[in-house]
């Protein structure tokens, strides 16, 4: 298997690497020099209710998207 590059190709590469590492560096500059704080919830987590215990026989069909 050959690889063939021409410049256009070379100016292309080039490009996306330094795109890539431009923006891990401003990311990195941005978020270094903050102080990070451990928080944690005490409240618990809702679920849904999937059943209700009643006379009447009810079908209910329900799509839960919210994962």
């Amino acid at each position: 298997m050959f690889l063939i590059f021409n410049k256009q190709k070379i100016y292309t590469y080039l490009i996306s690497i330094i795109t890539v590492v431009l923006l891990f560096c401003i990311a990195g500059t941005l978020t270094g020099d903050k102080e990070s704080i451990a928080t944690s919830s005490t409240n618990e987590k809702l679920l849904p209710i999937y059943s209700v215990k009643t006379e009447e026989n009810k079908v209910a069909l329900t799509m839960n998207c919210a994962w």
